[in-house]
């Protein structure tokens, strides 16, 4: 099965190349990307045990020299000490403006090696090569690059588009079932924002998809890729449309920056935020509180609403006035008007939001 999707953005096009099995014999696509004969992976080390190897080896026989740097994995791994630790090795080694970054690895990898990439020689050759649902269907698309920053997730970043991005469906095989629920979180985000058949194959194909099956996971991940690839396409700085792919993420990120990055993986966040957004829909008036349970039971399904311990609503508000997405003081919300249709809203009444935040944290130790 081999899948291409296109990003058409003028002399930053590129394409992303869905095939089971491509990391193993990578090294000629990769070549289609780049003229560079010098190579970096950067993975981390559970990841580069699993694919590593065979992926440097692939390059190697392109005739082309590789190096590797391997740094942790995790949320807290997005730091400006292990971004300056990958440039310093980078320095090092000798790279030089043709030289080329490969990101093996979920989206930590992706986001900590794409922000080099930028950074480097102001701006070296980055592939990505995603080894997570989540960084499949996702992280890897769209050139945001960032590490957390004062206790602000992806607060200092930047806009760097890859040359390629390389999905192999058959290194999903190696997730745990919770790395897999978590990128499931983003197929189904997909499905509410821009295509209810996509939401009701997840619904309807849940033991396949837990089963990895091949067929099946090929099919939501192409799916997947290829919203995101039309969307960024029209709208690459997040100026319009492409802002409908933060649907969850506004409370999503307040969470998991409430939490300390432990208690919630990041789909499990954007889980509760997409469930907060139903609800913050459903008080507005702009969607029907049947739309409201429909995503809920799939979610829950799904298995994404870990319990979460007691919080306090007032300062989940304040850290979401920290959100990238934050626009003259003002918080904002994608909200949802029907399953594929969602509006932006700047100007909810914090009444509304408190109540939202309280009757979550009051449901959740019930969705457990």
């Amino acid at each position: 099965m081999y899948k291409r999707i296109n990003v058409q953005l003028d002399s930053r096009s590129y394409a992303i190349h869905i095939e089971n099995g491509s990391l193993s014999r990578s090294g000629k696509r990769l070549k289609t990307a780049t003229k560079s004969k010098r190579f970096l992976i950067l993975s981390a080390p559970p990841v580069f045990k699993l694919f590593g190897n065979s992926l440097r080896k692939s390059i190697q026989r392109t005739n082309a020299r590789v190096d590797c740097i391997l740094v942790p994995d995790g949320e807290r791994a997005k730091s400006e000490k292990n971004l300056f630790f990958i440039l310093k090795k980078m320095a090092l080694f000798g790279l030089q403006k043709d030289s080329c970054l490969i990101a093996l690895g979920g989206g930590v990898i992706g986001d900590l090696g794409g922000l080099a990439a930028s950074l480097y020689m102001r701006g070296i050759d980055f592939i990505q090569c995603p080894t997570t649902l989540l960084a499949q269907v996702d992280a890897s698309i769209g050139g945001k690059t960032a590490i957390d920053f004062a206790g602000i997730k992806n607060l200092v970043g930047a806009f760097y588009q890859p040359k390629m991005v390389l999905i192999d469906p058959l290194a999903l095989k190696t997730l745990t079932e919770r790395q897999l629920k978590t990128g499931l979180a983003e197929v189904v985000k997909y499905g509410i924002i821009k295509d209810e058949k996509l939401f009701t194959k997840v619904e309807n194909n849940l033991s396949l998809i837990f089963k990895r099956d091949p067929e099946t996971l090929f099919s939501i991940i192409s799916r997947s890729c290829a919203i995101k690839a039309a969307i960024v396409s029209a709208d690459e700085r997040e100026s319009g449309k492409r802002a409908w792919l933060n649907y969850g993420h506004t409370l999503g990120h307040a969470l998991e920056s409430y939490f300390g990055y432990q208690i919630l993986t990041h789909g499990e966040a954007i889980a509760y935020g997409m469930w907060f957004a139903g609800l913050l829909s459903s008080r507005m008036g702009i969607c029907n509180e049947h739309f409201v349970q429909v995503q809920y039971r799939l979610l829950k399904s799904i298995g994404l609403f870990r319990k979460l311990p007691r919080f306090d609503p007032g300062k989940i508000y304040e850290k979401m006035f920290l959100d990238k997405k934050a626009r003259n003081g003002k918080i904002q919300f994608v909200l949802t008007r029907k399953m594929g249709l969602v509006t932006i809203q700047k100007n909810i009444p914090r009444p509304i939001i408190l109540s939202a935040l309280t009757q979550l944290q009051a449901e959740s130790s019930e969705s457990y």
